[in-house]
């Protein structure tokens, strides 16, 4: 059974990107698509591999390896859940992915807004198995006879063979085509498609995947900055440590200001991630495909638990501002009732002189 698989793989750029020209609109641009020498797999040889880069204006770099296979969907499934184990040539494909990935940055600095560390160092393949529609002319059966596979391939599960009924049962598959004879079906770490629109069905699949790796690199972001402000948090002076409180609040006024403006870059990057699903609003069918896809990335529950993660940040900085402000104006309040108290002292003092 002819098969082509897309293996994809998203990264931090470390840059935020602004398009210019008639493709300003889109999402993404694509920077290059080359032939690749042969892949190899645990002694299988794949031919016609391709490697296609694109840079999405939310700073996500992506990395798209494909090639085609002649396997059944068990072998897919063993495929799929072993490919740190393919090599390009006879470069492991982690090395050959890092260096790709230093090379698409440097295609991307034109087109850089802004600069930041990257936020995330790592790299997590989705792999997505395209099977002939001429060979699967009846959707519900092929996904009856090869379930576990599919299962296997869209799971990541190794041991796909001996999942029990109770697995399905609790987490069945479901399958996202619109048409009777397509076959759409995705989860977290895999997907199977057969559909004549599956070039469209795969770009939504990238864009999902890269709006998912997006939100999750801000969440490590923020997952530092709010243990970074709850420790300051925990450390702040009383009033009665006076000298510290100036060189404490100009600290915090110093990195609220700088949230603030990293806050700015995060909304008009999340803007930017969410406006990535407008081009399909014209086309119901990839509408709704694009809508499931985002839900099994949990992309709009990563957007609203991340902007309550930036909510708690902001509150963080402002409540120790506040109570730095209240503690200084305590200290204030006490050395103005010293200065009253020693001014009634020291009048009393001169009046019983005067009297003496």
């Amino acid at each position: 059974m002819d098969v082509k698989v897309e293996l994809i793989f998203p990264f931090d750029l470390g840059l935020e990107l602004d398009f210019s020209g008639p493709e300003a609109k889109d999402a993404a641009q694509e920077i290059s698509s080359l032939s690749l020498p042969n892949l190899s797999f645990e002694g299988r040889v794949f031919t016609s591999a391709r490697a296609e880069t694109r840079l999405y204006r939310f700073g996500v770099g992506l990395v798209k390896l494909a090639f085609l296979a002649d396997e059944n969907p068990a072998r897919c499934a063993e495929i799929a859940c072993n490919i740190e184990r393919i090599s390009v040539g006879r470069t492991p494909l982690r090395d050959w992915l890092r260096s790709r990935e230093g090379e698409l940055i440097q295609e991307a600095e034109p087109y850089a807004a802004h600069r930041y560390d990257q936020r995330l160092r790592e790299w997590e393949a989705f792999p997505v198995f395209i099977f002939d529609p001429a060979e699967v002319s009846d959707a519900d059966a092929f996904i009856r006879k090869n379930y576990k596979a599919i299962y296997g391939i869209v799971s990541g599960e190794q041991n796909f063979d001996m999942l029990s009924d109770f697995v399905f049962q609790r987490d069945p598959l479901g399958n996202f085509g619109y048409y009777q004879d397509e076959v759409i079906i995705s989860k977290r770490f895999g997907a199977v498609i057969s559909s004549s629109e599956s070039d469209k069905v795969l770009d939504l699949i990238a864009l999902a995947y890269s709006q998912y790796w997006s939100l999750k690199s801000y969440h490590f972001v923020l997952d530092r900055e709010i243990a970074a402000a709850q420790k300051l948090l925990e450390d702040l002076p009383p009033y009665y440590k006076f000298w510290q409180i100036p060189g404490r609040y100009q600290r915090f006024s110093t990195d609220a200001i700088d949230f603030g403006k990293d806050k700015l870059s995060i909304v008009d990057s999340l803007y930017n991630t969410s406006a990535g699903g407008s081009t399909v609003e014209s086309d119901w069918h990839l509408r709704m495909v694009y809508n499931d896809i985002t839900k099994v990335f949990n992309v709009n529950e990563l957007f609203r638990t991340l902007e309550t993660k930036l909510d708690r940040v902001e509150e963080s900085y402002n409540q120790a501002r506040e109570f730095l402000s209240t503690n200084f104006f305590i200290l204030l309040d006490i050395i103005f009732f010293l200065w009253l108290a020693w001014g009634v002292l020291d009048t009393a003092l001169l009046l019983w002189i005067a009297r003496k």
